[in-house]
């Protein structure tokens, strides 16, 4: 059922609601729709993920758009100060999203709350809510539909995990194209984000979770290399931490972790293919972050940090206060015992060891090379040969 009018039908008849909000959204979905059609060779169960998915996404910004029409109060919200964790993917950015979120001042988005937001989570029931028990319904599934997923990624209803989840509801987002072989969508969606109003609907979504379990923001998902100049924009005092690390150690993690994703949906996975598509992705991700920070960092000064993942391995306390500091924030001792609890329940390697080649997906050391040269001279790293994690 991939055809646009018939997932409308099938989202308003789910809901009961009709209004789907700016029309804009449909371009992007049109052209998610075509490549699933002409590029992604689905199989059965392909196809059911993406009707699922995007039925979702269709639901769910149906609920939003009817939530916030009757509460017209939650666009006085403020958010202030937000934390983007917007690394490469790989690169450490999880473990960092994971301990931050130790500190319940941190504001994270919850798996369950990013997934079902309306109506908003309550302060009183944010550990009981009802979302959070079917959300993990779901997640004890992963590993039956994705096998080797919990080796890659750390997943809980209650722990937190990407903000992309926020624009799958108006479908500019990388989620479909971690999913699926969708090129065409994934190169148009590289050069469009920053021409849309996705961060725009990215605070909408923000100032309603907000409104009734109130916080400090602390974002993570390295999609928003695309979207720097829109982040400041929208987010005009938000902090910015890139996570750096030796990219021979996060380029053959990434094509692994895609071939993951994609193999139950398609009976054609192309590793070659594989390791084009995260090629592309990270020439487009790293090109326009570099482009943009350059030109945004002299007129936003001390809202850079960067990390370098083999320090925060060895010593995380140096990054985290420098964090703090950033934010004027003071860290207390209760932070920093619930974080080094976190640490020590989390060792390297604790669901698996993460095997893969880079040459498994034709890519060769000379090409990362020279993707990644001029970064590699910015900040100081190494093309480094260890490739296992």
């Amino acid at each position: 059922m991939l055809e646009l009018e018939a997932l409308r039908q099938q989202a308003m008849l789910d809901t009961g609601l009709e209004d789907f909000g700016d029309p804009a959204f449909y371009e992007a979905l049109e052209r998610l729709l075509e490549a699933l059609h002409s590029e992604a060779r689905l199989n059965d169960f392909g196809r059911l993920r993406a009707e699922m998915t995007i039925l979702e996404g269709l639901s769910r910004r149906l609920e939003i758009e009817d939530y916030l029409a009757r509460h017209p109060q939650v666009a006085e919200e403020t958010v202030l100060r937000p934390v983007f964790i917007l690394g490469l993917p790989r690169t450490g950015t999880t473990a960092l999203h994971h301990l931050l979120n130790q500190d319940p001042r941190n504001r994270t988005l919850r798996l369950w709350e990013a997934q079902q937001p309306v109506p908003p989570p309550e302060t009183a029931t944010y550990s009981s809510d009802p979302r959070i028990a079917a959300r993990a319904e779901g997640v004890a599934l992963t590993e039956t539909f994705l096998p080797g997923f919990k080796q890659t990624h750390l997943i809980d209803a209650e722990e937190p995990d990407e903000c992309y989840m926020l624009l799958n509801r108006n479908f500019m987002s990388v989620e479909y194209s971690a999913l699926f072989h969708v090129p065409s969508y994934a190169n148009w969606l590289y050069t469009n984000l920053c021409r849309s109003d996705s961060y725009d609907y990215h605070r909408r979504q923000l100032q309603l979770l907000q409104s009734r379990h109130p916080g400090q923001w602390v974002l993570k998902a390295p999609f928003h290399q695309l979207g720097l100049r829109e982040i400041l924009r929208v987010y005009p005092d938000a902090i910015i931490v890139q996570t750096h690390r030796a990219p021979l150690a996060f380029v053959g993690s990434g094509c692994s972790f895609s071939e993951v994703l994609r193999r139950s949906s398609s009976d054609v996975i192309d590793r070659a293919e594989i390791g084009r598509d995260w090629m592309t992705m990270l020439t487009a991700y790293t090109r326009t972050f570099e482009a943009d920070r350059a030109a945004l960092e002299p007129t936003h000064p001390g809202q850079f940090l960067d990390v370098y993942h083999d320090d925060f391995v060895a010593n995380p306390w140096q990054v985290i206060e420098q964090l703090y500091a950033l934010r004027g924030m003071p860290l207390d001792d209760t932070a920093r015992a619930r974080m080094q609890g976190w640490l020590d329940a989390h060792p390297r390697g604790k669901h698996g060891v993460h095997r893969y080649r880079l040459e498994d997906y034709a890519i060769s050391r000379a090409e990362v090379a020279a993707l990644f040269a001029d970064y590699m001279r910015r900040y100081h790293l190494t093309l480094d040969e260890e490739v296992t994690v």
